[in-house]
Order: structure tokens, then sequence, then C-alpha cells
């Protein structure tokens, strides 16, 4: 497919992100100057921080009218220090000062985007230089230094098989590392040759089926009690391409994975390093991409046994049936709205095997990561660390762009849909068979929790009767020309679906979700993963683990 054109320059940031996620390759904006640029920035920081490569492309004032280094606050109009905005938040931030380095800047920019741990670059372009002539056959090239391989990569892996091997409890970790595509099928070989329990960051939920042998599921601070019990009973956690960010170990610490020797294979040293006298120690460090790690423990894995762990197993299973999931059953019809977990579970089956999910964040990416059973061959992509509400559905936009004849579905909540209501129009406008199931339960669920917690639920600003105002999403879906399906009863669920995946073209889902729904299990202030509200008491919590 060509040029997308968005209503919002965020959504072009998101849209970017969105098509290098799915695709692999590097996603590419283009905006003008100013508020222009600036509205990249939270796009751009989805990008940063999930390590996708994206290129930004922004206008600038002419050349002539920059400020440069005269103390005022800016000369040209709309004249923006973009550099400064973006410097942090990007792996390259330059601006073009001379028309015959074009060619050796976007070949850089490439570089350096697609490379490494890789992440979003920005060229800003003065308007006077983009006219500028130039003769494409007498411009300079760039010139990448060669890339120095680990020299102590095998030594580091085989290291790693040893410990593994002779673990009584082990457990992998998979994480965001591994959201390029071509290195999913490579993952997956390595899982089965190593044959412990596989544990999933909400980053890594399309990297194996929701039925593969082994799988043990997501954990963290939304994560599910059988997953943070695995996390804390083992005795060695091997983490490829995880940060373990705060939203996995929760905020002690010194209590995360206490008795387990933990392993982490990761391209950013820093990321190894940042847990130095903080209260995880790290017992073995390995610096290198997931590419050049499968590519090495391929080779070395003739030489490696899997632990016998057939007791740690059982235990895992019997875990999986006596710990409380805390889903509420489904509701009568006459609550008029259905259960959002029971819908993540219903709507798993309509999916096509090679969906591309994009999800939101808040309830709607928790009740999604945690209950959505993927299959083979499906990707569920969000924003994971930066997390922005309005995500989804830009970033689906830029989904369908990489193969509009690819099943395209994207999960928001009402008060993300609210912040890129514009972008309803790209979708029509392009006729892009994007697939919109709107969470709806009128008011910012994570936030209403929250303040339910620790204040006593005064409400503010959280939903309509104190203050958040949210229109009503069927009519303006339907006035803006798409088909509207609307599922509010637990009886009506399987045939409204049936409707909504019969629809071909763009297709809009209203899921009417319980307002006052809960994000459980979710990990209780200041303990340690094993103890998430609803609390078991720390007797019962043992029972149930003996068993």
């Amino acid at each position: 497919m060509g040029t997308t054109f968005v209503a919002h320059e965020q959504s072009a940031a998101i849209a970017a992100d969105g098509y290098s996620r799915l695709s692999g390759n590097l996603g590419v904006s283009v905006v003008t100057s100013g508020p222009g640029a600036t509205n990249l920035l939270t796009g751009v920081c989805c990008s940063f921080y999930d390590s996708v490569p994206t290129l930004m492309l922004t206008g600038q004032v002419a050349t002539h009218r920059l400020k440069g280094e005269r103390k005022v606050r800016q000369v040209g109009f709309q004249e923006t220090d973009v550099l400064s905005i973006f410097g942090s938040v990007t792996k390259s931030a330059t601006q073009i000062l001379d028309p015959r380095q074009i060619r050796r800047h976007l070949e850089e920019a490439y570089h350096v985007a697609c490379s490494d741990r890789q992440g979003p670059v920005l060229i800003d372009i003065p308007d006077d230089l983009q006219r500028a002539d130039i003769d494409p056959e007498d411009l300079a090239a760039f010139r990448p230094n060669a890339v120095q391989p680990v020299s102590n990569l095998s030594d580091d892996v085989r290291s790693v098989f040893s410990l593994v091997a002779k673990a009584k409890k082990p457990a992998v970790i998979i994480g965001g590392g591994f959201s390029t595509p071509r290195y999913a099928e490579k993952l997956r070989d390595f899982l089965e040759a190593l044959q412990i329990p596989v544990l999933q960051t909400w980053a890594g939920t399309d990297l194996v089926p929701f039925e593969w042998a082994g799988r043990v599921g997501p954990f963290g601070v939304y994560g599910p009690r059988v997953g943070n019990v695995v996390v804390q009973k083992s005795d060695l956690l091997l983490c490829l391409g995880t940060r373990l960010s705060q939203n996995l170990t929760g905020g002690l610490l010194d209590t995360f994975a206490k008795d387990a020797l933990i392993v982490m294979v990761d391209i950013d040293q820093g990321e190894m390093d940042k847990f130095d006298g903080k209260g995880i120690d790290i017992e073995l460090r390995v610096r290198a991409s997931m590419k050049d790690f499968l590519e090495v423990a391929d080779e070395c894995m003739g030489r490696y046994t899997p632990p016998k762990i057939s007791e740690w197993l059982s235990s895992i299973e019997s875990w999986k049936t006596c710990l409380p999931t805390n889903i509420p059953p489904p509701p009568d019809d006459a609550a008029n709205y259905i259960d959002a977990i029971h819908f993540v579970e219903e709507v798993s089956e309509y999916f096509s095997d090679d969906e591309a999910i994009f999800v939101d964040t808040g309830g709607n990416l928790t009740w999604t990561c945690n209950h959505l059973k993927v299959k083979k061959g499906q990707r569920v992509l969000s924003a994971w660390n930066f997390t922005p509400m309005g995500y989804a559905l830009p970033a689906a936009i830029g989904g369908a762009s990489v193969d509009s004849s690819r099943p395209i579905s994207c999960i928001i909540g009402d008060g993300g849909l609210i912040l890129c209501l514009g972008e309803l129009a790209t979708v029509l406008r392009y006729d892009l068979p994007i697939k919109i199931f709107l969470f709806n339960n009128h008011c910012h669920g994570i936030q209403k929790q929250t303040l339910e917690t620790w204040l006593g639920a005064n409400y503010a600003g959280v939903d309509p009767a104190s203050g958040l105002g949210l229109p009503d999403f069927e009519k303006v879906a339907s006035s803006m020309g798409f088909p509207v399906v609307t599922i509010r009863h637990t009886s009506e669920v399987k045939t409204r679906l049936k409707e909504v995946f019969a629809i071909r073209g763009p297709v809009f889902c209203n899921v009417e979700i319980n307002p006052d729904q809960k994000l459980f299990p979710v990990l209780k202030y200041g303990h340690s993963l094993e103890d998430q509200m609803p609390l078991i008491e720390r007797d019962e919590l043992q029972k149930l683990l003996s068993k």
C-alpha cells in the first residue's frame, strides 16, 4: 500500500510504529514544522521505549530564519527546536544544513534506526533546503563501520545451558526483544529444545500459542497468580529479551525471585546493569541480540541435556487448577453489559490464524494479554512500555498499510478512542478492513479502581458522574459511515461476533463492559508478587501451593 494520510501527526508517528512492528521494516512519518513536529512526540516515545525502528521527517523554517545562537525564543514562524525536544527519545536527531548531505543523512538514519538496539530517528529539514536542486549522482553516501561479533558469545551460551541443566525449578521468560517477526520461529525451536516452563511478558504474548506445551503464561503486577507463583518459587530464571520492568518485578526488587539464579540476555548492557545495588542480583549477563543468541544457541544445543523437572512441572499444573483466577461469572442479560474476560475468551475463537491484533492501554490491554487464546501466526501488538491511551487505532492503520489483505483488529477503550477519534475517518477513507472493538465501560476503569483503593472512591473526572465527557460512540461511528454492531448481553456474544466477522471491510463493534469490573488479581502495594488482591491469607496460600 502507498502513502496513508492520517488526521493527526501523533497518529502519523504511531502508524509508522505499528507498520514497523507488524512488518519488521522501517516505518516513516512526514510532517510539517513546529506543532506538526511536536505532535509526533508521543508516538516517537512508543517506538523508543519498545525499540521499534522508525524515521521521522520534520519540516523546519528556512535556514535564514533559524534563531541559531541569538537570545530569542523564535525567529521563523512556528520555529521550534525539535532536536532538543527529541534528543532524549530518539537514537539520533539531526538537522540538515547542507542539501548535498541529504543522502548521507538518510542512509545513516536508516542504519542507526535498524542496528543494535533499534529505535526511532529524526531528520529535521529546513524549508529552503527542501526546495534545493540536487544531483543524486553527486551525493555522498554513508559508509557504516563494520560490526564486530561478540567474541565470547559461545562461551556465554554454554554457561547458560549449564545453569539451566542443573536447575530443579527453572523457567524461561520471553519478552519484547523478539518482536521482529522473523525471529519467532527460531525462538519456538529453541524453547522446544530447552524443555522448561515458559513465562511471557505482555510484549511476548504472541511468541508462543496458548496451547504451547510448558506455557505458563504472563506474570507481573497485573498478571495471573500462577505466573507470579512460578516466578517466586523458581530456582533459575532465564530472561530473554526482557528488561524486567517494574510492572513485572513489582516495587520491592529484593523480593523478586529471591531464591532464583537470574540469567539475562539483552542487547543493551545498561538494562542488565541497572539492578546493581538495587535488590536484584543477576548471576550471568549475556550481551547479545536475540538473533545472535538464538543462532549461537542452535550451534551449541547438541551438548545440552534438559533438566529432570517432572516434579516441578506437576506442581505448576496443580497451581493452575487450585489458585483462584478471580474471573467473575458472565452476568445475566438483565445487567445490559457483559464480562470483559468472557468476551476476550470468546473473541479468541473468531480471530483468524494470521490476525494482527492491536491493543490499547488500560483494562482492555490487561484483560486481552491475560486471557487471549493466541494461535500460532497471530500477532498481538501494543505500546508496551510507554502505553499511551489512543495508540491502538492509528497503530492498526499502520498495520493495515503493510498488507491490506491481512486480518486486522483493534481493541481499544472508550477513554483511548476519544483521543484518536479523527482516525475513524481515516479508516473509512482508505476502506481499511479493520475490526474495531470498543471496550465501552463508560469510564476510565484503572483510574477509577485506583481512587477506590487509595482515596475511598472519591472520584474526579473518571466517569460521567464525576465530570468525564464521553460521547455516544455508537452514534458517532454510525454517523461516520461504519456498520455498527453492539454487544450488551451475555447470551448474544457468539451471534454478534459472527455478524462482526462476516462483514468485509471496516466495522465498529461496541462492547458494553461492566463499568465496575475490576482488574483482579493485582499486586498489593508494598508486597511481593505472590501477594495479589484479593488477598489470600498466608496459611491458606501455603495450603494451596502444597497441593
